[in-house]
């Protein structure tokens, strides 16, 4: 039998022609003799045994003798169908097999090599891929008694390589996960076979392969190396890509990992004629069904599917389909698209659809975006891309191998008919292998392209770079020039302006002193006040806010005004001069003017001084005021106010704020009546203790809260009954430091006055 390893995928006959003629001889003898006799025996008492002599191949199959039941209810066990041999018909007269009933096939074989031998059933493959997607097999003796052969639809049968004890010889097909019998020397066993198929992969006949199991495992022992061999070098590949995407992470790369790593799950899936046993070290695939199909061959179609996916995945990117070829690149959305459709009508339904319909467009359409890649890869390496070049070696590979499966697959042109039964042509025969060999093939091509496109992508980022590199350096020297033309131009504008702002702080400084100045001085103040203190700190050194005192030459009642003026800095202070000299004027003869009609003829003198009375005016600025008129006599003090207040804390320890009007002095607005400043006399005690500030101190943001408030009134009272008792400069320095407590970091708003005396 070991010479005949060189003969396995011969055409399955099954038998020497000398010997289907002897067969056939017998047969009508036996007819014959029936018909003489006037009975006909049943089919199944007719049915010749095929006789596996000297001469039969290693592959053979029975295509005369089997017999077939159509087990329509699917749950008849082997009792009941030997007792049905009379309902069994030849093979040839069954017609379309169903997807949805279950067959029972019987053989006979019998032993004329003079030895014992034993033989594995295969029902799951032919030469061209899935025949029977469920089989169980069963051995019937000459004495009547029976066995269940091992397989993944068994019973109690060791299937992972993890159930074999390396350190027990024995010989006994128990230990198989194949279902392998015994065929002794000039013995006649029966072959009974419960097969299933599916709406995708239809069975086509009802000749089950079978093979010497002694040869066959010494051709299985190359495919498991030749597995080994290749999914290794997928695996390398795959090392060295993964250490190239960890520095570059460009698409390209990432894709042709995720391809490669298919590629090797592929073919660690694919029945090698090891029977998908290599990888059966990481994952058992034999045992249960995904969808419609067994889990091996679950696995096995889809990472083929993924694979040619994510090929074809790889080509566009490779290529740049999507900006230089944008309709094939739609095109092959749409493949995509009917790929998974087609994956999932096909492995998860059981339809009514033909193969042929499910499968050739589909065939044509890739066949057609194989043929597109192959007129983009041309094209592209044309126009420049010499990395193309890999793509069209690797297409012009694929794409006959391609064309060839195919043609085998549609049995047009059966290719392995054509193949030689001995050497690699015996080793290569079925699509798996080449398959195989295709996927190594291409992985190692596309390599060389990633390589090659990477190489030239650097090779034009260099040039790019240095191409930048003396661009910069030639518009290092321009802007070293400019910046030399500018140094000197922005030298002498500094120069200018150093110039201009030292004469612009000079003056800010000067009209500081001048409005200092205009501030009443100390005879004014002599002998009017039990105490007197100020707070006066502008907020752009010079500002809007100014405090007032009448002349102290004249006896009796004195006047005394707080005025905050529009804006700051050199505004503020041109308008702060302006309320100074009015109050000059309203009170320059006399002291018995009201506060209230002071106030109303300050309003008069700032409007008229702005010319903010004619149509035409410019300014829309004034001030808010209070004047207080105060008899030291009478321990009476006349008080008017417009927004500025009075705070007024008696002996008794009792703070009254006393209340204003809410209008503003000066603009363009008249006031109105209603909202005039009203005249109010407050009587005093002596050491009652009296405070004015303008809304610059209580209108200050701060705070040690993430939320800043402004200071308030509240804080201002309560700061002042705590210190109530204290002389005017000692408490306007209390409210100084805890106005700038408040104030921390914050930016000062506004310029900032306090007037604090006792009387």
């Amino acid at each position: 039998m070991k010479n005949n390893l060189i003969a396995i995928f011969l055409k399955p006959v099954g038998f020497h022609w000398k010997l289907g003629f002897l067969h056939s001889a017998r047969l009508l003898l036996a007819l014959g003799t029936a018909f003489s006799i006037g009975l006909l025996p049943s089919m199944a008492r007719a049915q010749s045994a095929l006789e596996v002599g000297a001469n039969t191949t290693i592959y053979f199959s029975d295509t005369l003798n089997p017999l077939v039941w159509e087990d329509k209810e699917g749950n008849a066990t082997l009792e009941q169908v030997r007792k049905r041999l009379s309902d069994f018909k030849p093979a040839d007269t069954i017609g379309r097999i169903d997807p949805k009933s279950q067959y029972w096939v019987v053989q006979k074989l019998v032993n004329r090599i003079g030895e014992n031998r034993d033989f594995i059933v295969d029902a799951s493959r032919t030469d061209k891929g899935i025949n029977w997607v469920r089989y169980q097999h069963f051995v019937v003796y000459p004495d009547g008694s029976s066995r269940e052969l091992n397989g993944p639809y068994s019973q109690n049968v060791p299937l992972r390589m993890g159930d074999i004890d390396p350190y027990v010889f024995t010989l006994d097909t128990l230990l198989s996960r194949n279902p392998v019998f015994t065929l002794h020397k000039d013995s006649e066993v029966q072959l009974f076979s419960r097969l299933k198929s599916n709406s995708t992969y239809p069975a086509v006949h009802f000749a089950l392969r079978l093979y010497d199991r002694t040869t066959y495992l010494e051709l299985r022992k190359y495919g498991l190396y030749i597995e080994g061999i290749l999914a290794g070098l997928l695996f390398a590949l795959i090392i060295s890509t993964c250490n190239n995407l960890f520095y570059k992470r460009d698409a390209v790369s990432v894709i042709y990992g995720i391809w490669l790593v298919l590629g090797w799950l592929q073919i660690m899936t694919m029945p090698i004629h090891d029977g998908q046993r290599l990888f059966e070290f990481f994952w058992v695939l034999d045992q249960g069904n995904i969808g419609i199909l067994s889990a091996s061959a679950f696995w096995v179609g889809l990472f083929g599917y993924l694979q040619i996916i994510f090929y074809v995945l790889f080509c566009r990117a490779f290529l740049g389909t999507y900006r230089h070829f944008p309709r094939f690149h739609l095109l092959t959305n749409i493949w995509i698209g009917l790929q998974a459709v087609q994956f999932f009508i096909g492995y998860f339904f059981e339809h009514e659809l033909p193969p042929i319909l499910l499968f050739i467009p589909l065939f044509l359409l890739t066949t057609a975006v194989l043929i597109g890649l192959l007129i983009c890869s041309v094209v592209r390496y044309r126009r420049g891309l010499k990395a193309a070049r890999f793509a069209i070696i690797s297409l012009l590979f694929y794409l006959p191998f391609w064309l060839v499966f195919l043609l085998n697959i549609l049995n047009v042109v059966p290719i392995n008919n054509y193949l030689p039964s001995s050497g690699l042509g015996l080793f290569v025969k079925g699509s798996f292998i080449a398959q195989a060999f295709a996927i190594c093939f291409d992985a190692i091509i596309f390599n060389l392209g990633v390589q090659s496109r990477s190489r030239a992508i650097e090779k034009k980022l260099g040039v790019t770079v240095q191409a930048q590199k003396e661009a910069v350096e030639n518009q290092n020297k321009i802007l070293e020039s400019t910046v030399e033309e500018r140094t000197r131009e922005l030298q002498t504008q500094h120069q200018a302006l150093s110039e201009t702002h030292n004469l612009v702080v000079s003056s800010v400084n000067y009209a500081s002193r001048l409005q200092r100045g205009q501030l009443p001085r100390a005879q004014r103040i002599h002998n009017r006040f039990a105490s007197f203190a100020t707070l006066w700190e502008p907020r752009d050194t010079i500002g809007g806010d100014l405090w007032w005192v009448s002349s102290s030459q004249r006896a009796g009642p004195f006047i005394l005004a707080v005025a905050d003026c529009t804006g700051h800095g050199v505004p503020g202070a041109m308008l702060s001069l302006l309320v100074s000299n009015s109050m000059e004027r309203i009170y320059a003869n006399s002291t018995e003017e009201d506060p209230a009609k002071a106030l109303i003829s300050l309003d008069h003198f700032v409007r008229t001084g702005l010319n903010q009375d004619r149509p035409d005016s410019e300014s829309d600025d004034g001030c808010d005021a209070v004047v207080l008129r105060i008899d030291r006599e009478k321990q009476t003090i006349e008080f008017a106010g417009a927004k500025i207040g009075l705070f007024q804390m008696t002996t008794q320890g009792q703070v009254v704020r006393h209340a204003v009007a809410r209008c503003s002095l000066g603009y363009i607005d008249a006031i109105e009546q209603a909202d005039k400043p009203q005249l109010a006399t407050i009587s005093y005690a002596s050491g009652d203790l009296f405070v004015i500030v303008t809304d610059g101190f209580t209108d200050q943001i701060g705070g040690l809260s993430e939320k800043k408030i402004a200071y308030g009134y509240r804080r201002l009272e309560s700061l002042l009954q705590k210190n109530r008792d204290l002389d005017a400069p000692i408490l306007a320095q209390r409210m100084q430091a805890d106005f700038k407590q408040w104030q921390g970091t914050e930016v000062r708003r506004d310029d900032v006055t306090a007037v604090v005396f006792r009387l």
